[in-house]
């Protein structure tokens, strides 16, 4: 089983100083930036070929085939040495963007829409074998800060994504953006030919073997607790995104300042990311995570309560600072839940829980919009307070 961090952690040079450091965050800062820029990219290119519709569908169909397929892929990476499913599986995803980037324009909806399924789902399960990667290479007291630089990396990926689209797009065209999303895939191909070998990986991916590890007996028992905490996170962070926008537009703003405040929350959130990493906070990181998303929920609040353009941006900026802790936080407990075997299908079915509950927050938000864009902010936050309270008070389940 993982190991529960209990001393203060590590300073973030000492994790830096690890062998094999360096080739792993620049793999895991490669593969995520075109992941950042995929559903902005997506929706411009289908614009492109003369619908928003088409770019919504290939932007949908990107991010439910990564949600989908991330569990499944995790478990292939587990067993089928996790090195050679990344590089296997960048490198086709890198292929797929540039068939689209060249193709865009003559391609018939319904393939063009296919062919993003398909490079957002081969890659659907890089990120939990890279994080994986990082928890079998690091000794137990750097744990908790190499999480931390692992968000930290994440947020900083989107929050350079989007302007670089906005860029890429002003400059040429969508397909410059899509063709720069194969580059930055194919680099990460490249960079992972140096990622380090894990002390336990043989051991990891045989025990996987040997086991006959599934998704269902393992993670619905052990890591159920981290799991229904990502589903309410993404969906957070869903309604965040889906519903700031309305709420500018009835606040009297402009709808497009959406964009800058979520780059100020992204900016917190790295700031918050790494005070979290060089902290040990009380109480257990289950409990930490449940926490830190009701903090994050509570101080979104006042956006959505009062209709004021310093009172919604103050509060979006803030909430940022607890936005990277409980992502930590979430994957720390996963870590430990499950045993090294199952760490890469337990961290890509985090992200696949994570992507579900950001998808059904687009459904509950459109909902609720016809009462009021105020109003389809504040329920969905208060329902996301409500599960993170009940996730924070002591279970059985929650062995944590």
């Amino acid at each position: 089983m993982g190991t529960e961090v209990t001393a203060r952690p590590a300073r973030y040079r000492q994790v830096m100083s690890v062998p094999g450091w360096r080739p792993w965050a620049l793999t895991t800062l490669l593969s995520r930036i075109p992941d950042a820029m995929a559903p902005l990219a997506l929706v411009l290119l289908g614009h492109q070929t003369g619908s928003f519709t088409v770019g919504g569908l290939a932007s949908g169909a990107h991010a439910i085939t990564e949600a989908a397929l991330a569990p499944w892929l995790g478990v292939l990476a587990d067993r089928w040495r996790g090195h050679r499913y990344v590089r296997v599986a960048l490198v086709v995803r890198a292929a797929a963007y540039t068939l689209l980037a060249a193709t865009a324009t003559v391609l018939p909806a319904a393939a063009l829409v296919i062919l993003a399924g398909v490079a957002g789902g081969i890659g659907a399960g890089v990120p939990g074998q890279l994080r994986a990667l990082l928890a079998r290479t690091m000794d137990p007291p750097l744990l908790h800060p190499a999480m931390s630089l692992d968000t930290t990396l994440l947020e900083l990926a989107w929050t350079v994504a989007p302007v670089g689209v906005s860029v890429l797009v002003a400059v040429g065209d969508p397909r410059l953006a899509v063709a720069t999303m194969a580059v930055l895939a194919a680099a990460a191909a490249l960079a992972s030919l140096r990622l380090p070998a894990a002390p336990s990986d043989g051991d990891g991916a045989d025990g996987a073997r040997r086991s006959g590890l599934a998704l269902g007996p393992v993670l619905l028992r052990a890591a159920l607790p981290s799991l229904a905490l990502a589903l309410v996170g993404g969906f957070a962070g869903g309604v965040l995104d889906t519903a700031v926008p309305p709420v500018l537009d009835a606040s009297g703003s402009p709808a497009s300042l959406a964009g800058v405040l979520f780059t100020g929350y992204s900016i917190t959130s790295v700031v918050g990311g790494l005070i979290y990493g060089l902290r040990h906070l009380p109480g257990r990181i289950h409990r930490q995570a449940a926490a830190l998303l009701a903090a994050l929920c509570l101080v979104l609040l006042p956006a959505a309560l009062v209709p004021s353009l310093p009172v919604i941006a103050v509060s979006i900026v803030a909430a940022g600072l607890f936005a990277a802790p409980q992502l930590t936080a979430r994957s720390l407990t996963l870590q430990r839940d499950l045993p090294e075997s199952a760490w890469s299908a337990g961290f890509s079915s985090l992200y696949a829980a994570n992507g579900a509950g950001y998808g059904l927050a687009g459904f509950a938000v459109a909902a609720l919009l016809p009462l009021g864009a105020h109003f389809a902010f504040a329920v969905p936050l208060a329902v996301c307070i409500a599960a993170a309270v009940v996730a924070f008070l002591p279970s059985g389940t929650a062995r944590c």
